[in-house]
């Protein structure tokens, strides 16, 4: 039921294979490179969704010193999947909806080449 390869997806621990960064967490001056870098890694078109409220916002750690809040501080988001703790469900439409994104950004892409 919460099996999302049935939608062609397949789990990659290399960016440089990626179409889809899940970020699930909040940003900090630590992380911050660390999720540009692996950003900047992965070939356009890309999309990201940011999943649950800590990844929107910060969630219950935004007014810690250290936090600098959702992660669309340090890269651009395109899905936002709200929630804490997101459910299954509503992860695997966030990122049936970050599919359909992808598919319009590599429209363009492809529209622009000709």
């Amino acid at each position: 039921m919460y099996d999302v390869e049935r939608f062609g997806i397949i789990n990659t621990g290399n960016p440089k294979h990626a179409d889809i960064l899940l970020i699930t967490g909040a940003i900090n001056e630590q992380s911050k490179s660390v999720v540009e870098n692996l950003y900047n890694q992965m070939p356009d078109p890309k999309v990201v969704v940011a999943i649950g409220a800590c990844a929107l916002s910060g969630g219950v750690f935004a007014e810690c010193y250290n936090i600098m809040g959702g992660v669309d501080k340090a890269i651009p988001v395109d899905v936002y999947v709200p929630g804490c703790a997101c459910k299954p469900e509503n992860i695997i439409n966030g990122v049936v909806q970050a599919l359909s994104v992808l598919e319009e950004k590599h429209n363009k892409k492809k529209n622009k080449s000709l």
